[in-house]
């Protein structure tokens, strides 16, 4: 008991809230809200046959999506507090997702998660910082060899209609 405690204390636990599309490695606790279906993918280049399941988790400030594999869908139940120490954020569809990864652990918390903020949810669309254009648009309406565009010369632009 005392060798769990000691090493749950070397990890700085962040909070939901503060995940961004930068950040990789992450550890967080959290409580499982809604456990998703379990579905069956197939690896193209092995043939290899997976389980995924995509689960509701969150805590104190904000709710994510976190993907479960194979083993750890069975062990994980909703409604419990669990810690992911060393988990991966992966983005996919410009949405954030929490996974354990491949060094990554998921074991059961000690410390209860009592309230769980719904308001927030940081798997939504663009909820991190938006990446930024390296160039900005053209005002003038020209394209990219330098001819003048449909606009300038009278025309409707093609999405204008």
């Amino acid at each position: 008991m005392e060798q769990e405690n000691a090493t749950t204390q070397q990890y700085e636990w962040t909070p939901i809230a503060q995940i961004t599309r930068d950040t990789r490695i992450v550890n967080v606790r959290f409580n499982v809200i809604k456990k998703g279906k379990t579905r069956i993918v197939t690896q193209r280049n092995v043939g290899r046959r997976h389980e995924i399941s995509d689960c509701v988790v969150g805590d104190s400030t904000a709710i994510v999506n976190l993907t479960l594999w194979n083993e750890d869908i069975d062990e994980i139940k909703e409604g419990q507090a669990y810690e992911l120490q060393n988990g991966y954020v992966n983005l996919y569809d410009e949405c954030m997702i929490l996974s354990k990864g491949r060094s990554g652990t998921l074991v059961e918390s000690q410390v209860p998660i009592i309230t769980v903020n719904g308001q927030i949810d940081m798997s939504r669309p663009f909820m991190g910082k938006p990446k930024k254009r390296k160039k900005p648009r053209s005002v003038t309406g020209r394209t990219l060899s330098g001819a003048v565009g449909r606009e300038t010369k009278g025309f409707c632009s093609r999405k204008g209609f």
